[in-house]
């Protein structure tokens, strides 16, 4: 017995979080008007997430994809010098000529069928998902972060219940032991007690190991030690929320404006076949020359119309990949929505279910506590024996444990629903 009380003392100690859980826990009021718990831990550790840090670097790559795509629209300027040595035939007179000449020029592709254009409008879209990527990311991040702390917390509660047993049935074990010492109770039930106390043993050595496996997963997602924690609660989602989840859901944006990306990249038959047209003006800025030729051209323009046609079929192959591309964006997009719509659908039914099995199990418990008070007197009365008054409290324990994972089923169906119709960060107070 001592034994087995000095391991709960040393899975105690590996755990200071635990032991400072009740001195810790407040209810914590929903919003970014949270100043402590959940909110403040996420606010922290929600940057800092391996996945959030992906996200923002791919927005970071397709803003610089779409600043390359808009830049196509713009012509290029340039500046050439010059410097050789060459023998030219000036008339009938051969001459030994060195050029020393600076000129600028400015390159502009007026035309080309609209591909710049639609390429620079694809690149807006790309980055208009990244930027919802970035969202989906942290909310993703956040959920995964506020369900390990929500699992601790759901330990902590059943400590505290199996505490709590295990107090009463080593009380109980005394008391069976002193009556066994007077004759009043039997060897049998002096052995029953002390079976009974192994097994509440058992289980809180069990959920000592959970709770201290969830400290540390909760730590390593938070990259920080976690030692205060507070209740947190989701209200219920307005009807009209619940409605436009659609609209709000980060992933759906996301693959919606990616499909519109491709799309936009479809260019027809004509104008993947078009000519391209080109402006090009020049002005020479220097000339040392020597000896000058006979006539320098000072500067100039000219347009130049190039009409390609790839006889391997290159350019309608690409037309032919960008036409996939779509459909099988398209395609993405109805399975995102059709996955998001299910889930949505079914989460109001197991909140509701989780919140009848909650207030019949409050009943339960309630009504279970009394029998239990009520057996003890009874017991001590004569009135019950032994066997009863375990099971009863068994069964008492088994209720309570039951109410602390309804409870946690139903703040994680909730948690669901507020990221599927996108409004986690706002709740937890990250929303930018």
């Amino acid at each position: 017995m001592r034994t087995v009380f000095m391991l709960m003392a040393l899975l105690c100690a590996a755990a200071p979080a635990w032991a400072q859980t009740p001195a810790t826990l407040s209810v914590e009021p929903v919003g970014p008007a949270a100043s402590r718990g959940l909110p403040l831990l996420l606010a922290r550790a929600v940057p800092r997430d391996p996945q959030v840090i992906a996200a923002q670097a791919a927005l970071a790559t397709a803003e610089a994809r779409y600043r390359q795509a808009r830049s196509r629209l713009f012509p290029n300027a340039g500046l050439q010098a010059t410097r050789g040595r060459s023998k030219d035939l000036d008339g009938a007179l051969e001459v030994e000529r060195r050029t020393h000449q600076v000129e600028a020029s400015v390159r502009w592709n007026v035309y080309n069928g609209g591909a710049d254009r639609a390429e620079m409008d694809a690149a807006e879209r790309d980055l208009a998902g990244a930027a919802f990527d970035v969202q989906r990311a942290r909310s993703e991040a956040a959920e995964k972060l506020a369900e390990a702390y929500f699992d601790v917390q759901r330990l902590d509660r059943s400590l505290r219940q199996s505490q709590e047993r295990l107090q009463e049935i080593t009380l109980l074990v005394r008391q069976v032991a002193r009556q066994a010492e007077l004759g009043k109770s039997s060897e049998v039930d002096r052995e029953l007690a002390q079976s009974s106390q192994l097994d509440a043993e058992l289980v809180q050595d069990s959920l000592l190991t959970d709770r201290l496996s969830a400290q540390i997963k909760l730590d390593a997602l938070a990259q920080e030690p976690v030692t205060q924690f507070a209740e947190f609660a989701f209200a219920p989602l307005p009807a009209r929320v619940l409605a436009d989840a659609d609209a709000g859901n980060e992933q759906l944006r996301a693959v919606r404006e990616r499909a519109a990306a491709a799309q936009l990249r479809v260019r027809s038959v004509a104008a993947t076949l078009a000519p391209k047209i080109d402006l090009d003006v020049s002005h020479l800025l220097n000339n040392k020359t020597t000896p000058p030729p006979s006539t320098i051209q000072q500067h100039g323009w000219s347009v130049g119309v190039s009409w390609e046609f790839p006889l391997g079929g290159g350019s309608l192959a690409q037309r032919d990949e960008s036409v996939s591309r779509a459909t099988a964006a398209e395609a993405e997009v109805a399975r995102a929505e059709q996955g998001t719509r299910a889930d949505l659908a079914s989460t109001p039914a197991r909140i509701a279910n989780a919140q009848r099995s909650l207030a019949l199990l409050d009943e339960q418990e309630k009504k279970m506590g009394f029998v239990v008070r009520g057996g003890a007197i009874q017991y001590e009365a004569g009135r019950r024996n032994l066997q009863q008054i375990i099971q009863t409290r068994d069964s008492y324990f088994t209720i309570q444990q039951r109410r602390i994972d309804q409870l946690h089923r139903l703040l994680l169906a909730q948690m669901r629903q507020y990221a599927l119709a996108g409004r986690l960060l706002q709740v937890f107070g990250l929303a930018q």
